[in-house]
């Protein structure tokens, strides 16, 4: 059989994902912790077939030195000038030191318990476009279990929910601005809502 065709055959789960598959392809794997793609478990390959090939954003923390894996839906929140593509291959403890201290005792609780885990609009700032910037994220860490039934990966669905954090907050800052504008009116002033009419607000030259 051809040389070519080997391959092909060897990294058939590789197969598509895009720019990441491409690079994982490519990758040297043979100095890694993980070693080369034809030593890696099936359930390792099936979960990383399926983030290849999946448009959610999706994260993978493999072995004892959770190696990191991800898909193109992921890779805008690297952003520019930060941690693409270096990140692929390399330890969670060197991609992300900057918010490592917070991310690791998830990692180690997930392995350890077998349990998935759930966090909301969680502020994990990361260096990306250069500099750090105060990035919100909604995500979910899940155990992946090798041939021996034992949790071996981790495994993250995720979203950036920034935008949505930084909207609700102006609309907050716009709010306040307006009741404090209300309150320091020299004239009285009520606002009513509702269908009911219900006051809402009034100052204090309404209340006299």
């Amino acid at each position: 059989m051809q040389p070519e065709l080997v391959e092909k055959k060897r990294l058939r789960f590789l197969q598509g994902g895009g720019e990441m598959g491409r690079l994982i392809r490519t990758f040297n794997w043979a100095g890694s912790p993980i070693g080369e793609p034809e030593q890696w478990p099936q359930s390792f390959r099936t979960t990383l077939s399926i983030i290849l090939n999946s448009r959610f954003p999706m994260f993978l923390f493999w072995g004892t030195g959770h190696t990191c894996f991800y898909n193109d839906a992921y890779r805008p929140s690297l952003g520019n000038k930060g941690k693409h593509p270096a990140a692929l291959g390399k330890t969670g403890a060197e991609v992300w030191p900057e918010i490592w201290s917070f991310i690791h005792p998830l990692i180690t609780q997930v392995l350890e318990t077998g349990d998935a885990s759930w966090h909301e609009n969680q502020l994990l700032p990361i260096y990306r476009n250069g500099q750090m910037e105060d990035v919100y994220w909604t995500f979910s860490y899940s155990p992946v279990n090798d041939e021996s039934g034992n949790p071996a990966g981790v495994f993250v669905t995720c979203f950036e929910t920034t935008h949505n954090i930084h909207s609700l907050n102006k609309l907050k800052d716009s709010e306040q601005r307006f009741r404090n504008l209300v309150k320091q009116a020299t004239v009285g002033v009520i606002v009513l809502a509702g269908p009911d009419m219900v006051v809402e607000l009034a100052n204090d030259k309404c209340c006299e």
